[in-house]
């Protein structure tokens, strides 16, 4: 993810325990890899601006093609 406005806090989990495994704070211009079907979850931590991010997300069915 690639931010563009606000400050995010952004957590990825454990997916077996459910627990929390990095936490980390982010701005404009900062960019956050999350591996495919990773866990995660996003806060704004701004009350007065709207957070806007790009999100690419890659194929992660391997059986379909384009």
């Amino acid at each position: 993810m690639y931010i563009l406005s606000s400050r995010m806090e952004v957590t990825s989990y454990d997916p077996k325990a459910d627990e929390k495994v990095q936490e980390k704070i982010t701005g404009p211009g900062d960019f956050i890899f999350i591996p495919s079907m990773e866990a995660h979850s996003m806060i704004n931590l701004s009350n007065t601006e709207n957070a806007t991010f790009l999100c690419c997300i890659a194929n992660v069915y391997e059986d379909e093609t384009i």
